[in-house]
């Protein structure tokens, strides 16, 4: 009766539930699939989709590449006694769609799991692969870094503007293809199920499985854990993200660290000197033909160096990211390849992305060190318009002219000062639909009518209560569960407050404290001096709880509290909520 009374208690304190105060690895809210009635897409983005027609290619006698099950492909190679599988899809779901089609080939068990990156498309369904087995799993030494960064400070937001790039909101009148595969096959009905690395190396690393020699290269690109798989006696090579038949995506608009142009080009390079016969890549189908391969390489890898080479270039010529986007454009010769079409990544992307890589967000004019807020540059706008009614004229007049750029722009204006506008809501919607309808790139494309239909069905988009093992969420560090905690502290609730909260892991061998002072949240790896709360728990239960896979009311009341108690440690942690992005246009509460 007495813990029934306490779990009531912590009940009242944290809120019904509980689970929205912490920070998961899964959300609350569903992926419903939403209808933009009659919208068209670009007749380039629609021929494009051709290119991912889901099919099983056959590379050589031992090797095939699934193509279109998901937004990467994935690769088997048949050894002696045993399977090698290159790249493991992105959902245990879209692996046993694959691995149902490899089993018509192939009965041998996987002995051997390559991962040629870190991202999401290719390692999420390594556990369907291995089948209860336990296959050696090899990668590049920097991918359980970003890996790890899944329980990252930054995962609200990433995950946001995921969900808007990749049209997980979207029916399929709407969602056309990802640019680099037909979809993504992440949300609320999927399941993850990744397995670590077992095997990793840092430049160059010679592996035999099942008969087959391989030469695993590092080629930093896409990602900074990008490997390259060389079968050299068939002169075969995999070569994950670093060459797709799009322009790359030297920057990506979900948001990412800073991704070296240099590096890439570089990468590809080492393309051209191996001198494949068939080049596999992770996205799409592959290429047959040495002097083809080669020939598309040396136009891809010029590409990115002209972008790198131009835009710094501009740089140093002081002009702004804005009128260094005007300057640079692809020469003729290779803005015509079938493999340089802006379906994935965008050149103008990549020039705002190079700039802020190489001098920061300072673009040099001394107007923007110090720019008016949103609102009193919006109030500007409407004081030079004549006041918002005008404003609103000027953005109806500009959509029916065919100025959608514009029309959005100007509605900016009017919800910054009045954002419940519904006219200029509705404005703006219709605007990203028309953005969105004439757009040849996959993630523009997505991006303006998730928007467009965010506005018209008041929600935010997010990547739904995805599904992750409590075998996968064991595997992140605790460390990272912290760090999203810290970020996570409202400012507001513990602006007055000193206190230090202790958690002992008691299988772990592990202790971490958290000093919450008056809005910052220090976390320390080891118990400091006279601790208000003192807990000890397994690291497992707690992963649990702050991913979402336990309640946190009734878990709280069962831990052991060698100073304080249930009570205190709830209302300790009510100060600590994943936070909820809004809409970017919006003013901030």
């Amino acid at each position: 009766m007495k813990k029934v009374l306490l779990v009531l208690v912590v009940l009242l304190l944290v809120g019904a539930g509980g689970v929205g105060l912490f920070i998961k690895l899964r959300s609350q809210p569903s992926m419903e699939k939403k209808t933009i009635a009659n919208v068209q897409a670009a007749g380039s983005l629609k021929e494009h989709t051709k290119h991912f027609e889901r099919k099983v290619y056959k590379i050589a006698d031992n090797i095939y590449s699934a193509v279109g099950f998901g937004l990467a492909n994935s690769i088997m190679i048949e050894g002696d006694d045993g399977l090698i599988i290159v790249d493991t899809m992105e959902s245990l779901q879209e692996a046993r769609d694959v691995l149902a089609e490899f089993r018509k080939i192939s009965g041998k068990p996987v002995k051997a799991i390559i991962y040629t990156h870190n991202h999401t498309d290719h390692i999420f369904g390594a556990q369907a692969f291995a089948e209860g087995g336990e296959p050696e799993v090899y990668a590049h030494e920097n991918l359980g870094y970003y890996v790890n960064r899944l329980v990252s400070k930054m995962k609200p937001i990433i995950g946001n503007r995921s969900m808007r790039m990749f049209g997980n909101f979207l029916d399929q009148e709407g969602l056309e293809n990802d640019g680099i595969g037909p979809f993504l096959g992440i949300g609320p009905d999927r399941e993850l199920g990744y397995i670590p690395p077992t095997q990793t190396f840092r430049d160059k690393m010679d592996v035999e499985v099942a008969g087959v020699k391989m030469e695993l290269i590092y080629a930093p690109g896409e990602t900074n854990d990008t490997i390259y798989v060389w079968l050299k006696g068939p002169r075969i090579l995999m070569t994950g993200d670093n060459l797709y038949r799009s322009f790359p995506n030297l920057y990506t608009i979900r948001g990412t660290p800073y991704r070296s142009v240099k590096s890439w080009y570089q990468s590809v390079d080492i393309i051209r000197d191996l001198k494949p016969e068939i080049m596999v890549p992770s996205h799409g189908q592959p290429i047959f033909g040495a002097e083809k391969v080669y020939a598309i390489a040396t136009d891809y890898r010029d590409a990115i160096q002209y972008v790198h080479d131009q835009g710094i270039r501009c740089m140093n010529m002081g002009m702004t990211p804005d009128q260094i986007v005007e300057q640079v454009h692809l020469p003729p010769h290779l803005a015509a390849s079938p493999y340089l079409q802006e379906y994935y990544g965008k050149v103008s992307w990549s020039l705002r992305s190079l700039f802020d890589g190489n001098l920061g967000w300072f673009d040099g004019d001394s107007a923007t060190l110090q720019p008016l807020s949103q609102k009193d540059n919006a109030q500007l706008m409407a004081d030079l318009a004549g006041g918002k009614d005008n404003l609103q004229k000027e953005a109806q007049a500009r959509f029916d002219q065919g100025q959608f750029q514009a029309a959005l722009q100007l509605t900016g204006y009017i919800i910054a000062l009045d954002p419940q506008n519904q006219d200029a809501r509705g404005l703006r919607s219709q605007a990203l639909i028309k953005m969105g309808e004439r757009e040849e790139n996959a993630n523009a494309r997505h991006y303006y009518l998730t928007e467009a239909l965010e506005i018209r069905d008041n929600f935010v988009a997010s990547t739904g209560d995805v599904k992750s093992s409590p075998e996968m969420v064991h595997r992140f560090p605790i460390e990272g569960f912290f760090e999203l905690m810290a970020v996570g502290l409202d400012p507001v609730k513990s602006a007055d407050l000193d206190q230090k909260v202790a958690i002992r892991f008691t299988d772990a061998g592990k202790d971490f404290t958290i000093h919450v002072r008056r809005g910052v949240a220090e976390i320390q790896p080891r118990l400091l001096d006279d601790p208000d709360i003192l807990v000890k728990v397994d690291s497992k239960i707690w992963k649990e709880m702050l991913s979402g896979l336990r309640n946190p009311v009734t878990t709280m009341a069962g831990f052991d509290y060698e100073k304080g108690g249930t009570i205190a440690f709830a209302k300790f942690m009510k100060m600590f909520k994943t936070p909820a992005p809004k809409l970017a246009f919006e003013p901030a509460a």
